[in-house]
Parts: structure tokens; sequence; C-alpha cells
């Protein structure tokens, strides 16, 4: 495990680090932060540099182990969908359509197969 540096983030650090551990893009966080995505980026970098990590993943990793985020600071994939989808129902499929005049009954033989 990583040698934490120093261990302490600045607040946009570590907004921008829960945001980073939910999937976001730096874009996606500098929209939602009010900032630029280089902002973004230099942030997480100073975050990463402040714990020792070596990437942005690493870096979550090490924040989860250090307590600096928690499960809680993330969310389920599923809950991040704007509306809830409905469960599938089961798949009925339609039977196929007969012609009217369709046999349904032991097919018929011909003469010629009758003969041998």
């Amino acid at each position: 495990m990583p040698r934490i540096l120093d261990g302490r983030l600045s607040p946009g650090q570590l907004a921008a680090l829960r945001l980073a551990a939910n999937g976001l893009t730096a874009e996606q966080i500098a929209h939602r932060l009010g900032t630029t995505a280089t902002g973004i980026h230099l942030r997480l970098n100073q975050a990463a540099r402040s714990v020792g990590a070596l990437s942005r993943a690493h870096l979550v990793a090490v924040a989860m182990a250090q307590g600096l985020l928690t499960p809680a600071d993330i969310e389920p994939p599923h809950a991040r969908h704007s509306a809830p989808q409905p469960a599938p129902g089961p798949r009925v499929r339609p039977a196929p359509e007969r012609p009217p005049h369709a046999r349904t009954g032991p097919a018929t033989t011909t003469p010629k197969e009758t003969a041998a």
C-alpha cells in the first residue's frame, strides 16, 4: 500500500474525487462543480500526489483504504439513471398465423411413395 504523503485533500479535490469515484469524466465533473475540465484534471492529479497514487483508479482505491471515501460516497450503477426503468415482463410470442386452408393433421402420402 502506498504511503500517504500528506494525506490531506482540499474540499475541491475531495468533491472531484467523489464524482470521479462514481465514474464521471472530467468534463462531467467540471460541469457539476462549475469549473473547467483542466481544473478537474489538476485537482485529481494533486490529490493523487498527496496520497501517493499512480492513477485515478489507484487514487480511488487509496482514498477508500484511508477512509477519505466511504462506500456511501459511491452510488450503485443502477441508481445513476434519471428515472427507474420498469422490470421487463415475460415475453409472450404470438402463435404463427396459419392460412385457413392449411392442414394441421399428419402429412398424407403421394401415390408414388406408396408404390415403393
